[in-house]
């Protein structure tokens, strides 16, 4: 099997008429095709177009000239191969080389493979996250891990941040591939996999992407879709107008030039850029700007308008296109209407903070533990912290977990008061922080702690030794941590002095905030854990 990117086709009835009318070939004058139906072979409507991009003389040539006094004349051929086939009743296509530049993106479901990934791919082995900030400032920002990662790991701002590209692992059978083995997939507009050569497993894996696409996502990636569009076509409108005026005024710093993320990897391979826009084209640009399509756009009532029905072309050194795009995903704005702040990204409208009071509750879900790591007993009425933290050691034994209570290490940042690293010190290593609370207040100074803890541990060198001596200490020797030691969790014990269960509902808000925050603080390094502790009902403890 060879890797090729697979796209699903909007607007296109399934049958090979309907497949060639999608394809305008007379724009590859230098295209020589041949249209053949292998509906036979593959067992469902299918179209291929084969050819030959023949380029007489590529532009290194002139260079070669130009720089030696030598004229070589080097020709290049490019070979273009599209299949596209119909399976459970959608149209799906997949190019061969160069075979990708005879589908329209307008034709490309430019969703598709996103939504595969985030419904398929394992969210601990992701190898490949593309993502915009909503900033307005045209950055993108590519995270790269060879071996893969967690996705909480990879430092995503999951309420502020769209992720246009993402890729890992998963089971080869959930794509009908052979094997019990782990294929590596990247989604975009496409899907990037190994795309099998056996006809009948050739339908199964399109078939199964379709059963793919219409699942719920992953719990852990279901906030890549939580940031949607505006979708009501006056808010769009008004936007759009105030864009418009935007767009007229050469001093508005707020309009920035970007990159689409389909066009990533295209784009550093681009030689030279052209622009359609309205009656305008300009030919041979370094890069597209804003002062660009300002001057595309100049004699138009409707900027905004002309830019969403314009394209901006990408070519290669030979002048070969590359891909293209609306003119409307290279510009990102931002706009402030009130005390509402809007982005234009690819093309649409997002409103800044929509899914952040979503994006806190899910990520305090996935902190509380449904299956505790460690065991804490419950908590006796009226018992003070103290007490709680000696009975949970008396219990379960100094190996298992240390109390280090209102026990300090003195350093050069904690030289006054010192630092409490922790409460308990868990079996393996784990530095447990427990809190009774019915307010925010508590909760707040104990994620203060907890984070205070492992960044000691992490970042100064005295820390770590008086930590090892404390240890050691409180212990009378029984446990002991060595110099390389630096904490892999932290744990938060926490009891509601309510009696409700802890869930992301029954939390303050503010303690909320403080874990959702610290976690992501902490996220490349530490794994972070909140068990919620229950009453001993019945019992009497110590008041």
């Amino acid at each position: 099997m060879t890797v090729r990117t697979v796209y699903r086709l909007v607007g296109v009835k399934p049958d090979p008429v309907s497949m060639l009318d999608i394809l305008d070939l007379e724009q590859y004058d230098d295209l020589e095709c041949t249209v053949t139906v292998p509906e036979e072979r593959l067992g469902c409507p299918s179209l291929l177009v084969s050819g030959q991009f023949a380029i007489d003389r590529t532009s290194l040539c002139d260079e070669v000239r130009q720089l030696t006094g030598h004229d070589v004349n080097l020709p290049r051929l490019d070979a273009a191969a599209l299949l596209i086939a119909a399976v459970a009743g959608q149209v799906f296509a997949v190019g061969f080389d160069q075979g990708w530049r005879l589908v329209p993106d307008e034709y490309k479901d430019p969703t598709f493979g996103l939504r595969v990934a985030v419904r398929a791919v394992d969210p601990g082995q992701v190898h490949d996250v593309v993502r915009r900030r909503l900033s307005g400032r045209g950055r993108l920002d590519a995270t790269r891990v060879a071996s893969g990662a967690r996705i909480s790991e990879i430092g995503l701002t999951q309420y502020n941040e769209l992720v246009g590209e993402l890729g890992g692992r998963l089971q080869a059978r959930r794509l009908g591939l052979p094997g019990d083995g782990e294929v590596k997939v990247v989604g975009s507009a496409g899907l990037r996999m190994p795309l099998p050569t056996e006809p009948r497993v050739f339908r199964d894996s399109l078939a199964a992407l379709v059963n793919i696409a219409a699942a719920e996502p992953h719990p852990d990636l279901a906030f890549v879709e939580a940031i949607a569009p505006i979708r009501t076509p006056a808010v769009i409108q008004r936007l759009d107008a105030i864009l418009d005026t935007a767009l007229t005024n050469p001093a508005d710093g707020t309009v920035n030039a970007a990159v689409p993320t389909a066009l990533m990897d295209r784009a550093t391979a681009a030689c030279a850029y052209s622009l359609t826009i309205g009656g305008t084209r300009l030919r041979n640009l370094a890069a597209p700007t804003i002062a660009d399509l300002r001057a595309c756009t100049a004699g138009s009532a409707q900027p905004t308008r002309a830019l969403r029905t314009g394209r901006i072309f990408l070519h290669g050194e030979a002048g070969e296109p590359l891909g293209s795009a609306s003119a409307i995903k290279w510009v990102e704005t931002w706009k402030v209407e009130g005390n509402r702040h809007y982005f234009l990204v690819e093309g649409k409208w997002y409103e800044s903070g929509t899914d952040y009071l979503d994006a806190i509750d899910r990520d305090v879900t996935r902190l509380i533990a449904t299956t505790p790591s460690l065991t804490l007993p419950p908590w006796y009425p009226g018992e003070h912290e103290r007490d709680y933290n000696e009975r949970v050691q008396k219990e379960a034994s100094v190996d298992r977990f240390l109390c280090l209570d209102r026990k300090t290490v003195r350093t050069e940042l904690h030289h006054h008061n010192g630092l409490e690293v922790c409460d308990l010190l868990g079996p393996g290593g784990e530095l447990v922080c427990v809190k009774p609370a019915e307010g925010a207040g508590p909760l707040s100074h104990l994620v203060v702690q907890a984070l205070a803890g492992v960044q000691a541990l992490f970042y100064e060198e005295d820390a770590r030794a008086k930590f090892r001596e404390l240890v050691l200490k409180e212990s009378d020797g029984a446990r002991s941590i060595p110099p390389e030691y630096r904490p892999h969790k932290v744990v938060l014990g926490i009891h509601l002095k309510t009696g409700k269960p802890l869930t992301s509902t029954t939390l303050f808000p503010l303690a909320r905030i403080a874990l959702a925050n610290m976690a992501r603080t902490l996220r490349h390094d530490v794994d972070v854990e909140v068990i919620g502790i229950p009453p001993a009902i019945g019992l009497v403890g110590n008041p």
